[in-house]
């Protein structure tokens, strides 16, 4: 007796001990591990490392990669194909033109439990705000602007209304970032609206021409104009000093008349000639027995 409850002992031992032994799991780094007890979930969820779970199915365990950048698609380029409609993908603008989009999704999650209760839903129902988003965005704009220069602020548009969508439902994850990665015309109309493209393209370019050549010819303007202020700044500034010297000149002559009028005109008279001979270069030649007065030469009375 004592024999076969010491069998049974270490029996139920050994079970109890290998059930215990198959709760342990380990969560890898980049990932959370999910625990419902029961059918009620546990939080938080278990992080990277070893952990031990009720086993016999009391714990339930769901790994969801929380590093993972997921990504979908939204539309479709290029022509449909024979199963779609061939309206399939088209969106259309603020202007009443159709356009054939396609557009790029990246998310990550950052609510596992959110995650994990619409795991099967996530992308269907991402995939429909998606393309609403993009619906409304394109709707707010013309054909031109979505074809040529608003793809990053529709891009922009859509991941900021993406996000709302995706915390109302909600989905819980994060969205990373949104591109437009085709925009065209259907097929019918493509030549035209590319031929409409080409337009406007030489459109601008001759306009950035004339733009540039407006820049370019104020600018050597303006250069020119404020050469010419500054020459006549100069000539001003110079006319102003040497009217001043001119009438201190002056005014030292009147002071010097004042004191001896018959010496300054007689100084005056000097200067005069000397500075006319000094011009013409002009010789003197006097008859016998005529006299000068050789200051006006230059030459002093030695006598």
């Amino acid at each position: 007796m004592n024999k076969t409850l010491a069998t049974l002992l270490l029996v139920f031992g050994s079970a109890t001990a290998l059930v215990a032994a198959t709760g342990w799991c380990m969560v890898a780094p980049g990932e959370v591990m999910l625990v419902r007890r029961l059918g009620r979930l546990v939080e938080p969820p278990w992080g990277p490392g070893l952990h031990w779970r009720y086993p016999l199915g009391i714990d339930r365990a769901d790994r969801v990669r929380s590093d993972a950048v997921r990504q979908l698609t939204v539309g479709r380029a290029g022509i449909a194909g024979s199963d779609l409609e061939p309206s399939a993908g088209e969106v259309m603008t603020g202007d009443l033109n159709l356009l054939r989009i396609q557009a790029t999704v990246q998310y990550r999650v950052v609510r596992p439990a959110d995650f994990l209760l619409r795991s099967e839903q996530v992308e269907p129902l991402l995939t429909m705000a998606a393309e609403a988003s993009v619906s409304r965005a394109l709707a707010a704009r013309g054909v031109d602007a979505v074809l040529r220069s608003d793809r990053q602020a529709i891009a922009r548009d859509v991941e900021h209304d993406l996000q709302t969508s995706a915390d109302h439902y909600p989905l819980g994850v994060t969205i990373l970032g949104v591109s437009l990665t085709d925009a065209r015309p259907p097929t019918e109309v493509e030549a035209d609206f590319a031929a409409a493209q080409s337009a406007e393209s030489q459109r601008d370019r001759r306009i950035n021409e004339a733009k540039s050549y407006e820049e370019t010819t104020a600018t050597a303007a303006r250069s020119k104009a404020q050469a010419k202020l500054e020459a006549a700044h100069a000539a001003a500034e110079r006319t102003v000093l040497t009217a001043r010297a001119e009438g201190q000149r002056f005014s030292a002559w009147l002071a010097e008349a004042d004191r001896s009028r018959s010496l300054t005109m007689r100084r005056l008279y000097i200067e005069s000639l000397q500075t006319l001979l000094g011009r013409v270069k002009s010789k003197l030649i006097l008859s016998p027995g005529d006299a000068v007065d050789l200051t006006v030469l230059g030459v002093k009375d030695e006598s």
